[in-house]
């Protein structure tokens, strides 16, 4: 349905005029109130009361657009309304509609606000029971002297409402609805109106010693609820157990707690326990239509991002929340309580792969420590046959070639063993710096017989100073693995770029082949990836490196035709 800019300039305004609507309103109803229910005038005037209550009503947003169907609806509730209208549906009307003034009027807000909807809950509490309910039921008549007070007194009040200060009223542009409080005034009219009524017939007396008696019974009893919802005398008090009630959390939300707590113990990549424990919350809770969450730079989408959305970030957890409508105080406390449990989750996760990498590298470090000593063992027994070949007469001795037949079969085969189980170089300790301009031409001059890769320098080399020992086995890393890539991609080219800016020198090899698989991305750089020529820690071990001493190695492209890998300084990263 379209609108037209008149229609959007008076939905902008509407927010402005809710109080005069709201006064223009009440004066529709006591107008109907004081005319006899078979009056012609009766039908008309509540059809209009309805439209104004349309148009002052604060539990759809003004900028709704309603569609059709559910116009024709409205319209046709309305017409049977007006038609069918009676003084216990007057009675049942207006009681709804001081459940929703009362439900603004406790609150908390601008005191002149509080003040015109007070004024008109008192408004709507007179008319119900001096005008309302005797037409609901004859014999509830008031005297005289009383209805004819009240009619003085009810348009008095619209009088004051009309000349308390708009300006207060108009800054109001979103209206709240306290749903609880609403039910709470419903009730309490409903239960002091009918039990006046229940009095009167029961005790056969007048309907105003019977509203009367009704009132101080009320009143009786909400002054002992007030005193036991907190007695202040060691006991916990009513508001003690409603608290509790309000802060337990509903069924599907259970439900979505025990899958997160077996998420946890199932899945241990802590990217993937994210992604499952959103497709479990998206299913399990039916609040949620669609869902976006971000966990230590992993970004994914579930369901519909339509409708009320909701933010919560814990730890490096984000979540973004779509729902249809918007949530109540105590489910939006839920659902950042769920994601600080995700995040809590997520975080003890990392934590875990991190000791797990950890104790990956110390158990290579301990392989290499223990080859390093069969390696030491193998030197040994070289030089003990080195020795004896040097001795005089060893080249006619039998014991020596004896020697040699037993000793080499053995060394070769603890070395075949050896070689086989070192599949990791084991780079060197970090070297004092050197200059760029030396670093740069030796690898020039390494790598100056192979045409596939052209080496670019843009920037002076003049006076910057480089670890030299970080920079070389970066590029011996990133280099030899695109030289195995080059063997299944024959027209594979590599530019090395040297870019020298302000003292700092940032390195970029870059090729023309197809892009790293997205499984092995994610988690490149980042910890050890699937390899058949190692154990797949080479790029992982020069990250590491590049970080321990002030730089940063990122894989800046990653798409068919064009895959970078950067090194530069962290600071400019």
């Amino acid at each position: 349905m379209q609108t037209t800019p008149l229609a959007e300039r008076l939905i902008t305004r509407l927010p402005a005029w809710r109080g005069p609507i709201l006064i223009a309103l009440l004066a529709c109803l006591f107008v109907v109130l004081s005319q006899p229910i078979d009056s012609a005038v009766v039908r008309p005037l509540f059809l209009g009361h309805l439209g104004l209550f349309i148009l002052w009503q604060p539990l759809v947003k003004g900028q709704q657009r309603v569609s059709v169907p559910v116009l024709i609806s409205l319209l046709i509730l309305a017409a049977v309304a007006a038609i069918e209208i009676n003084g216990w549906l007057l009675m049942l009307w207006i009681l709804m509609l001081a459940g929703i003034v009362g439900g603004k009027v406790l609150l908390l807000g601008a005191p002149v606000t509080r003040l015109f909807h007070l004024f008109a809950l008192g408004f709507l509490v007179l008319a119900l029971l001096v005008l309302a309910t005797p037409l609901a039921l004859p014999a509830a008549s008031l005297p005289a002297a009383v209805v004819n007070a009240t009619r003085i007194v009810l348009p008095l009040l619209l009088v004051v409402m009309l000349m308390l200060p708009q300006g207060n009223l108009q800054m109001q542009q979103v209206e709240v609805i306290d749903f609880v409080n609403s039910l709470f005034v419903f009730l309490l009219l409903a239960v002091l109106v009918l039990g006046s009524l229940s009095m009167m017939l029961l005790t056969k007396s007048d309907y105003a010693s019977a509203l009367l008696r009704a009132l101080i019974a009320l009143g009786g009893v909400l002054l002992i609820l007030g005193w036991t919802w907190s007695p202040h005398a060691g006991f916990a008090g009513w508001g003690n157990f409603f608290s509790q009630y309000l802060l337990s959390i509903g069924l599907p939300a259970e439900q979505w707690l025990h899958s997160l707590a077996n998420l946890a113990e199932e899945e241990l990549e802590p990217d993937a326990f994210v992604a499952r424990a959103c497709v479990a919350m998206t299913e399990g809770l039916p609040w949620v239509s669609g869902i976006r969450w971000s966990a230590a730079g992993i970004d994914g989408s579930l369901g519909e991002p339509h409708g009320v959305s909701i933010q919560f970030t814990h730890q490096d957890v984000r979540l973004s929340l779509f729902t249809r409508y918007p949530l109540p105080p105590s489910l939006v406390w839920h659902f950042n309580l769920l994601g600080q449990l995700l995040g809590e989750f997520h975080a003890d996760k990392q934590r875990a792969k991190r000791l797990k990498e950890i104790s990956y590298m110390q158990a290579v470090h301990e392989t290499g420590a223990r080859l390093t000593h069969d390696v030491k063992n193998l030197l040994q027994s070289m030089q003990m046959l080195c020795h004896a070949a040097n001795e005089p007469g060893s080249d006619d001795s039998a014991a020596f070639r004896g020697l040699l037949r037993r000793q080499l079969p053995a060394i070769t085969t603890r070395l075949e063993v050896t070689l086989d189980k070192l599949r990791v170089r084991q780079d060197a300790k970090a070297e004092p710096t050197a200059p760029l301009r030396q670093w740069w031409e030796e690898l020039m001059r390494r790598f100056e017989g192979k045409s596939w890769i052209n080496f670019i320098r843009n920037g002076a080399l003049a006076d910057v100073e480089v670890p030299t020992a970080m920079f070389t086995s970066v590029m011996d890393n990133l280099l030899s693995n695109l030289s195995s890539k080059r063997q299944r991609e024959p027209a594979l080219n590599v530019t090395v770029t040297l870019q020298v800016n302000g003292g700092s020198a940032t390195i970029t090899v870059s090729d023309n082949g197809s892009a790293i698989e997205h499984t092995i991305q994610t988690q490149l750089l980042r910890g050890p990836v699937p390899s058949e020529d190692g154990l797949g820690i080479g790029l992982y071990q020069a990250a590491k490196q590049a970080e321990s001493v002030g730089y940063r190695m990122s894989l800046s492209e990653n798409r068919d035709g064009e895959v970078c890998f950067r090194l530069s300084p962290a600071s400019s990263a």
